[in-house]
Formats: C-alpha cells, sequence, structure tokens
C-alpha cells in the first residue's frame, strides 16, 4: 500500500525537475535565463538531474527501469523545447517593441525625423510580417540566417548601423532560435507574429497620428 502512495510517473518527476530549474534559471543563476536553460538541455539531464531532485524523486529513479527513464527525458525535453520557444519568441519580439519606443522616446531628434523613422520601419516591418506569414502557413521555419537578416533589415532602416548594441543582442538571441527544432521555430515566428500586429498597430493608430498632431501644429 505504501509503495503504491509513493509511486511517481516519469511526467510528474520531469515536471518537477523543469519547474526547478526554470526557478532557478530565472531567480538564481549568473546567467542570463536563455543562457541557462540552454545549458539545462535535454540532453544534459543525466548531468544535472541530481541537483534538481527530492529524496522520493530520486528514489523512484533509482528503483525504475531505462522505461521509466526515458520517458522522463522525454517529458523534460516536451517542457524545456517549449518554454524555450515561448522565451524566444519574447526576446525577439521585445527588441521589435523597443526600437518603436526608443524612437519615440528619443530627445536628440525632432518630431518630423521621428515620423521619418516609424514610417521606415513600419514599411520593413509589413514585410517581415509577410515573411512569417508564408512560413508559417508553408510549414517551413525561417532559417537562422533568415531571421537575423530581416533584423538587420529592420534596424537599417531605423537607425542605420550606429546602434551595436541591438545588433548584438538580437544575434544573441537568434543563437537560441537556432538550438530549436522546426516545430518550436514555427512557435516562435508565430509569437513574432503577434508582436509585428501590435507594433504595426502601435505605429500606425498611436504614434504617427500623435506626432503627425504635432508636427501639423508646429
Amino acid at each position: 500500500m505504501l509503495e503504491e502512495e509513493n509511486k511517481m510517473e516519469p511526467s510528474d518527476i520531469a515536471e518537477n525537475v523543469f519547474d526547478r530549474v526554470y526557478n532557478f534559471c530565472t531567480n538564481n543563476s549568473g546567467d542570463t535565463p536563455l543562457e541557462c536553460l540552454a545549458n539545462h538541455s535535454p540532453d544534459q539531464l543525466d548531468v544535472f538531474i541530481d541537483s534538481y531532485l527530492k529524496d522520493e524523486e530520486d528514489q523512484a529513479i533509482e528503483n525504475s527501469d531505462e522505461n521509466f527513464w526515458e520517458s522522463l527525458k522525454k517529458e523534460y525535453e516536451k517542457l524545456w523545447k517549449e518554454r524555450m520557444s515561448i522565451d524566444v519568441g519574447y526576446y525577439l519580439g521585445d527588441e521589435l517593441q523597443l526600437l518603436a519606443e526608443d524612437i519615440i522616446q528619443d530627445a536628440e531628434i525632432d518630431d518630423a525625423s521621428k515620423v521619418g523613422y516609424l514610417k521606415a520601419y513600419d514599411k520593413v516591418l509589413d514585410k517581415f510580417g509577410d515573411a512569417i506569414k508564408q512560413a508559417l502557413q508553408n510549414g517551413k521555419p525561417l532559417s537562422e540566417n533568415e531571421l537575423y537578416n530581416w533584423y538587420v533589415k529592420i534596424g537599417d532602416a531605423v537607425f542605420g548601423a550606429k546602434n551595436y548594441n541591438y545588433y548584438e543582442e538580437v544575434d544573441y538571441f537568434v543563437g537560441f532560435y537556432d538550438m530549436l527544432d522546426d516545430n518550436e521555430k514555427l512557435r516562435v515566428l508565430s509569437i513574432l507574429l503577434d508582436y509585428v500586429a501590435d507594433v504595426l498597430y502601435d505605429i500606425e493608430k498611436e504614434y504617427l497620428p500623435e506626432l503627425g498632431a504635432l508636427t501639423n501644429n508646429s
């Protein structure tokens, strides 16, 4: 009876371990969250898992067979890929939002220049959205180079080659995108498409109308 009560499923242990890994990566790790997650990839599970197990979980694994361990690894891999793809999508999407916000908040450029930058951004971002839609429709994700080149086009349209920090950050995040398989890459692109729609809406319905009113009254 006691043995039945203490029986744990591979999915339960995998979920518990991943939750602890993610908590560590977001709150306690000295690395960035994405870098920490990359270091806790499924192919390294047997190396680090002992650090994230409680006694009863460790005992359940020790008393199990190879099928139990393989099921655990598959469950962990599923959770890891889902979280990685979501976080990569969020980080890359935030870069798109920040570009528009940086233009609006830049005190060193006048409103007329801001309008010009926003229109250039709107144009290339709309094309980026079309490329994402095509990739999603075809079920074939953009390659690492294709995704990075789109961000370069966006950056060049907004501020030329002046903001080196932007290009470095994009290159950093796209590197994690390349770690994912096609299904996860498509999830990233789906998240990015939502960001593209939001940023286009902000530019066309909020930022440009407000700046237009200011420049018309100046």
